[in-house]
């Protein structure tokens, strides 16, 4: 298999397209990285809404706790009093028991409910990121390699099937098929005279102009320069 033309000229030219898609496509996937960043930066408002749900429920147990607390600490304070101290210390840190067990319940629930949706919208930004990377990288490269890759595949082809097909042919045979096939603006770069030459056995230049032609050499016989005009 043959990559590029044996030409120097074409070679070049050849190779820096090749780097240009290769370029092209670093500088896509670099655009796709900056958008799934860019969106990614917006997981932290579900993070803020998740610290938030902490928060809730942090604060509920703190609520309750303080209640429960301060009715402890007057249970304490009757305790030693006479005949009804202990009934009345244990009613008082009885009685708020109902009201924070509720309060602990209904902040742990609803804290619960905001930290799923803050999971949820961290999850759902990843997702639409990791879309919008992928789409912002794959749609122009594809442009790009519908683009360009079809006749560099056919540039690969036609050079292997002409390096198989043409090396070893007897020279007269290749100088009639560049006389007889190609362009007089190829021929006319190597030979002044294609057909005349043909004719008189000169097939020097005839090889050179196929051989460029199929982007190919045939060694020694094709190391003729083309013709200053």
């Amino acid at each position: 298999m043959r990559l590029y033309p044996a030409s120097p000229y074409r070679a070049t030219r050849t190779a820096i397209c090749d780097l240009v898609v290769i370029f092209l496509l670093i500088v896509f996937a670099w655009v796709g990285v900056k958008v799934h960043d860019g969106i990614l930066e917006l997981t932290s408002v579900g993070r803020e809404i998740q610290d938030s749900g902490f928060a809730l429920s942090a604060t509920a147990r703190d609520t309750a706790g303080g209640i429960d607390g301060a009715f402890a600490s007057a249970g304490d304070a009757v305790d030693g009093v006479p005949l009804v101290g202990q009934q009345l210390s244990n009613a008082l840190r009885d009685a708020p028991r109902g009201a924070t067990d509720s309060i602990r319940t209904n902040g742990e629930q609803e804290g619960a409910r905001i930290i799923r949706l803050g999971r949820e919208q961290v999850r759902r930004t990843e997702q639409a990121a990791n879309t919008a990377g992928w789409i912002a990288f794959l749609l122009p490269a594809a442009i790009l390699l519908a683009w360009k890759l079809p006749p560099r595949i056919r540039l690969i082809t036609r050079m292997s099937t002409a390096q198989r097909t043409l090396r070893g042919a007897p020279e007269h045979i290749l100088a009639a098929r560049a006389a007889y096939s190609l362009p007089y603006g190829t021929l006319t770069r190597y030979t002044r005279d294609p057909f005349g030459d043909l004719a008189a056995g000169r097939h020097e230049g005839l090889l050179a102009a196929l051989a460029d032609d199929a982007g190919i050499n045939f060694g020694s016989r094709t190391a003729r320069a083309p013709r200053q005009a």
